[in-house]
């Protein structure tokens, strides 16, 4: 279990060497994310965005075989499965919570599992899950990141302000600065847990100093600035190339309002940790999915898995070879097709999803979304599935899936990481629970909103 001793140091510390250290995490993740292999697969991919549907599905085609046949070969739970030829029709269905209760027979053995990097995912799920793989496979999903900013106008390096889910501070202080600086990484993080009305006056104005070129984050964090700025007749004095958005659905009135308060365009952003699917929007607001990335299909209502229609989202991974996930029901619903867009990239779209439903929990006057709130949960290595719920005022109600080994010390965590995000006065109450159902549309949600309507 993740230790808070390094988080009690940095949140003890003053502002300047706060500072201090996000700029050194920022200048150690350069290097992580943006060296070896990203430089040559930039290239690669530039070279791929505008190639014909044919050359895209042959491309797409020989990888997808390659990691077939690593799987069958080197990967003990493929290998258990006497599966006769890389055909992708013949590999079950992969469900999260089998990854999640023998992750190593998922790992190739081709590596040894102690060189390999893990990487805790929640999500919307709220199942944590720990996904093994190299350095390289991180560098190459950022190569994905730098096509998908180029396609509208921005560098991976440019000035950018960023609504994440960084703990930046003590949720209880309400004292400015409610922003860090990554300075290698040309980056100002702001906090997603003290934006009130009473604090947004202090983002608006940073904003206004900074100028960032690009303002990226979970939609939900960005709209409540966006709100503020229209509902207080606030006015930006600077346009940014774009709004980069992930891990949240919104609605369409929410994307009017950023665009409106903040004079560009939404480009929304679809993928997972687990490194299965990467999907970004184009100009023209289609999503498209990158097929050197994932293979995508969908899990029909008739029990049938094709390559396009409406349904459950079945992923394939061709970037993780360390740990290929194959036919993952990545616990999304959504629509895909091949229909053609104005923008010339002849890719799958990514229709109507439904999945990672945002929805905010409401302490000391500030909202914190789903994306944020998941990160609380990452690391609980004997919980198979959570649940959030409030249904009063600075009280909630965590619903925990959990095995026998789950102790006192990860309840004691979990809450921890809770409180730190919303209100150390935050009443938490914990239930363990046999199961947690889907809603009556049949998409799990991880937070219930039952007291605060927006």
């Amino acid at each position: 279990m993740k230790s808070h001793f390094q988080e009690h140091i940095y949140l003890a510390s003053p502002v300047f060497v706060q500072n201090t250290l996000a700029s050194l995490a920022g200048l150690i993740e350069r290097h992580r994310r943006y060296s070896g292999v990203y430089h040559s697969l930039s290239e690669t991919l530039f070279a791929n965005e505008f190639k014909s549907r044919d050359e895209l599905d042959q491309l797409q085609q020989s990888l997808l075989s390659q990691v077939l046949k690593n799987a069958m070969a080197d990967v003990p739970y493929y290998r258990k499965l006497g599966i006769s030829e890389p055909d992708l029709a013949q590999f079950p269905v992969l469900n999260r919570s089998e990854i999640a209760q023998a992750t190593g027979d998922f790992v190739s053995n081709r590596y040894s599992q102690k060189s390999l990097l893990t990487i805790y995912t929640g999500g919307s799920t709220g199942t944590p899950l720990g996904v093994r793989m190299t350095k390289d496979i991180r560098r190459k999903t950022y190569a994905f990141w730098n096509r998908f900013y180029r396609g509208f106008g921005v560098g991976i390096f440019d000035k950018r302000a960023s609504f994440l889910g960084r703990k930046l501070q003590n949720p209880d202080d309400n004292t400015p600065p409610f922003w860090r600086q990554n300075v290698f990484g040309h980056q100002t993080l702001f906090s997603s847990f003290h934006m009130s009305d009473a604090n947004l006056p202090h983002y608006v104005d940073k904003l206004n100093q900074l100028k960032p070129t690009l303002i990226e984050g979970y939609p939900l964090s960005v709209f409540r600035i966006a709100e503020f700025i229209l509902q207080n007749d606030r006015t930006l004095t600077f346009t940014p190339k774009g709004i980069s958005t992930s891990s949240e659905n919104f609605t369409k009135k929410q994307r009017e309002v950023m665009e409106k308060a903040l004079g560009c365009k939404v480009y929304d952003q679809y993928g997972s940790a687990e490194s299965v699917i990467f999907a970004g929007e184009c100009e023209y607001g289609n999503k498209h999915i990158a097929m050197e990335y994932g293979v995508a299909e969908v899990l029909g209502a008739d029990g049938q898995i094709t390559p396009e229609g409406e349904g459950e989202l079945i992923v394939t991974s061709l970037l993780n070879e360390a740990m290929p996930l194959i036919r993952y029901r990545i616990g999304d619903l959504g629509k895909i097709s091949r229909k053609p867009c104005p923008c010339g990239r002849n890719t799958p779209i990514l229709e109507e999803l439904s999945g990672k439903v945002g929805a905010v929990i409401v302490s000391q006057g500030k909202r914190v979304s789903t994306a944020s709130i998941a990160i609380a949960f990452e690391y609980l290595e004997n919980v198979t599935k959570t649940q959030i719920i409030q249904n009063e005022p600075e009280r909630v109600l965590v619903k925990l899936v959990a095995n026998k080994n789950f102790s006192q010390d990860e309840e004691d965590f979990m809450k921890w990481e809770l409180r730190k995000m919303l209100s150390t006065e935050l009443a938490i109450d914990v239930e363990q629970v046999n199961d947690i159902p889907a809603a009556a549309n049949g998409k799990y949600q991880m937070v219930v909103q039952n007291y605060y309507k927006n």
